[in-house]
């Protein structure tokens, strides 16, 4: 890869990051407590109780989850590129896993930000038997099963991509973060396949926000990641 060609991938590659860190962020901590705090949603019973406690606050979390998604399908397009000859072809493998569970992904939040407030606003007879199926304020839904596969899906992907990474401190570093987020990411979506109220639960809910804090360090170690390459492009 010239040079040119190679300093525009770092650059794309810090700006994937940065809108991932903005989705982590955002769609993670910020809005999930603005809406438990401003417009809560009860304990799931049925359709009309989450109907009548639905504010558009609620879907916020999703339309940020967007930025995370995108953030993340960016940075392995800009890790494809910058990965070396004998190892492109684990990041092509991750890459190309990862845009197909991105699309996952993309499913539920499309759902969760476009059907799930029209059935709950217009209430269509409909309702009171698709959206327990769709909203993810529902732990037994078919939302959660597209969600936890959607991104075990791209943990497998992190699998892959770890193996791109170079022998230098930074790059085993971040080797050993993406298999960690990789194997837990896919775990999860087993466990899922299990028992899908285990989300709900205190084990759940703390893997959650674990998993957002990895998810955080990835991103800071990958802008030091970007930040060598530029400062000597002539090492990949």
């Amino acid at each position: 890869m010239n040079k040119e060609l190679r300093m525009q991938a770092i650059r794309f590659g810090r700006f994937a990051v940065y809108m991932n860190i903005s989705g982590v962020i955002f769609s993670g901590l910020v809005f999930p407590l603005l809406a438990l705090w401003l417009h809560p949603q009860p304990a799931w019973r049925d359709a009309a109780l989450f109907a009548e406690s639905f504010h558009p606050l609620q879907t916020a979390t999703f339309f940020l989850g967007f930025f995370l998604v995108i953030g993340s399908l960016l940075t392995f397009i800009s890790l494809y590129f910058l990965s070396s000859s004998e190892k492109k072809i684990y990041a092509l493998s991750g890459l190309i896993i990862n845009t197909v569970f991105t699309a996952v992904v993309f499913i539920n939040y499309i759902i969760q930000t476009t059907y799930i407030p029209y059935l709950a606003t217009h209430y269509p007879p409909e309702t009171a038997t698709i959206l327990p199926a769709f909203t993810m304020a529902n732990p037994g839904s078919f939302a959660w099963a597209l969600e936890m596969y959607g991104w075990g899906g791209i943990g497998l992907s992190f699998i892959l991509m770890a193996f791109t990474f170079d022998k230098s401190r930074m790059g085993t570093l971040l080797k050993a973060l993406f298999l960690i987020n990789g194997c837990c990411s896919v775990a999860s979506a087993l466990i899922t396949s299990f028992d899908m109220t285990w989300l709900f639960t205190s084990a759940g809910l703390s893997a959650l926000v674990i998993w957002n804090l990895l998810v955080l360090i990835i991103d800071i170690f990958l802008l030091r990641w970007f930040a060598l390459q530029q400062a000597h492009p002539e090492t990949a």
